[in-house]
């Protein structure tokens, strides 16, 4: 049941606030910046707002299936696409002319 209200997808936001808040008000009376009511209620909604996309953008799995083949276009072979070390043509490469300096 903790474990529930832990991974709550609108309660762990407020937990990463509370901390998040706790090191903003630390690092206030550390270097005595004297912030405002007003500018801890922005920081606040910046990291619940940041927190909360960050796990909503988690939880759409449009990242987890990078190698499924919806993703990738079909079956590509990665090694028709990916030259092989001893396959590069030395055209491509940069020529040097070696010789005696004129200078």
């Amino acid at each position: 049941m903790f474990q529930e209200y832990i991974t709550n997808i609108y309660i762990l936001p407020l937990i990463a606030t509370i901390v998040g808040l706790s090191l903003v008000y630390l690092y206030d009376k550390f270097e005595k910046k004297q912030y405002t009511s007003a500018q801890y209620l922005r920081i606040g909604i910046l990291i619940y707002i940041s927190t909360y996309l960050t796990l909503y953008i988690s939880k759409l799995n449009c990242f987890t299936d990078m190698n499924s083949s919806t993703m990738s276009g079909g079956n590509i072979d990665p090694q028709s696409v990916m030259p092989q070390p001893n396959e590069f043509n030395k055209s491509h490469l940069e020529q040097f002319k070696i010789g005696v300096p004129t200078f």
